[in-house]
């Protein structure tokens, strides 16, 4: 229950947050041994049609909310489902030059993963996927961000659905951008997606 209030919680901070233009990356950090993740976020969902070009967001006053309450609110009684069991980190552990173990949030589950560094900007890679590291503040801060995609449908009226499609990389991209990249990436495959930014830090 403590993750499920967490995503009520973070849901509701995500539903009042905007989306900042995208700034760039700092530069002469160290890299601290260990990071504890202590706040986690989701940016508010958006919806946009993909059959467009470029894509066109679509806002009504509840699709755009929505996304964020579809598993928060439905699913009371079972473990934290696939992709949100993966939302959140509790821990970054660097184990030598070039492996990293990545701890998920309150759980004894953790990936280790090669990673290569360029200056404050580290990438994570595992065959079970990637992430991207962003050092702040001389290296004292860490923090991790991706986008989760999802597939809209409405299979009955008034009932939005959405399937998780895959996690996308953006450093510094903006939603528009990514969701423009994955709809020239799937042309005709889907008709409605979306997009939601899940990040992961040190501090706020």
């Amino acid at each position: 229950m403590k993750i499920k209030a967490l995503f009520i919680c973070i849901g509701m901070i995500g539903t009042l947050s905007c989306d900042p233009e995208p700034t760039g990356p700092e530069t002469n950090c160290n890299l601290l041994p260990v990071y504890e993740l202590d706040y986690h976020f989701l940016k508010a969902s958006r919806v946009f049609d993909v059959r467009t070009n470029p894509p066109t967001e679509i806002v009504n006053g509840t699709l755009e909310y929505d996304l964020g309450y579809q598993w928060v609110f439905l699913h009371d009684d079972v473990p934290v489902p696939y992709p949100y069991s993966e939302y959140f980190i509790d821990s970054i552990e660097f184990v030598n030059q070039s492996l990293v173990d990545v701890n998920i949030y309150q759980s004894n589950l953790g990936q280790t993963y090669n990673f290569v560094r360029n200056d404050c900007q580290l990438d994570l890679e595992s065959p079970e996927g990637k992430l991207h590291l962003e050092l702040s503040h001389s290296g004292d801060e860490i923090a991790e961000t991706r986008f989760a995609i999802y597939n809209h449908s409405m299979p009955r009226p008034n009932r939005d659905t959405f399937l998780f499609v895959e996690f996308r990389l953006g450093p510094f991209a903006s939603y528009e951008e990514i969701i423009k990249q994955f709809a020239l990436e799937n042309p005709g495959q889907y008709d409605t997606i979306a997009i939601e930014q899940v990040e992961n830090r040190t501090r706020e």
